[in-house]
């Protein structure tokens, strides 16, 4: 079983409420406390949202346009209100397994990044993505807020729309999170685990599914 110092994901950190208008985009809502809470239903979220996020892709800073909810597959046992699981893998993808590609997410664990710097902020729950997960798996709590996080992807799918099976990478301290984000790219994290970086986790599995398609910034 993978353990982890998760340390600072407990702690909620201070962030704006990202506001939007009727017509504009949904980014992310702010979560009030770290108790685990969530309303929507188990294995999806509760409505289809139209937003983005940032992505890291070959390099590029790129754009995640999203326009369906996230899916956790129910099969897989999971303590957390949304049914979602990071340390154990799917049973029932939501497509047949040629229609959807990785999503790598690199987390903090045991210290901070300004939640302004992060592509979904600790204590924001961006656009189509669960508000709750179960770590426990992993040494985390079972039932707490999704973590803060940033996203690599290896394809663009042509910007094309698809589901994307969700990989945790937790990285140990700032330094090397500051270097991955600086190379904007898996394959740099892949160099780091392949050379037996001890500030970087091998990617963890997830039951959790992303759905958007990754265009270049401001395309839309």
């Amino acid at each position: 079983m993978i353990r982890l110092n998760f340390g600072a994901l407990g702690k909620v950190a201070a962030a704006g409420l990202l506001l939007a208008s009727l017509c504009a985009p949904v980014y992310a809502q702010q979560t009030n406390d770290n108790s685990g809470a969530n309303t929507d239903p188990r294995g999806h979220g509760r409505s289809n949202d139209y937003g983005k996020t940032n992505n890291n892709e070959s390099g590029a800073l790129l754009e995640d346009i999203y326009t369906r909810t996230w899916y956790c597959d129910l099969s897989v046992a999971s303590k957390s209100s949304s049914g979602c699981e990071v340390g154990a893998s799917y049973n029932r993808p939501p497509v047949p397994p040629n229609q959807f590609d990785p999503l790598y997410i690199t987390v903090p664990l045991g210290f901070t990044v300004p939640p302004m710097d992060m592509q979904c902020p600790q204590g924001l729950v961006c656009v189509d993505h669960p508000g709750t997960i179960d770590l426990s798996r992993i040494g985390g709590p079972a039932n707490t807020v999704t973590p803060g996080h940033d996203h690599f992807t290896t394809t663009t799918n042509q910007g094309a729309p698809e589901f994307w099976d969700v990989f945790v990478v937790g990285v140990k301290n700032r330094q090397t999170y500051d270097a991955i984000e600086a190379h904007r790219s898996f394959s740099y994290i892949e160099q780091l685990i392949k050379s037996g970086n001890p500030n970087v986790t091998k990617p963890i599995p997830t039951n959790l599914f992303l759905y958007f398609a990754v265009r270049p910034v401001g395309s839309i």
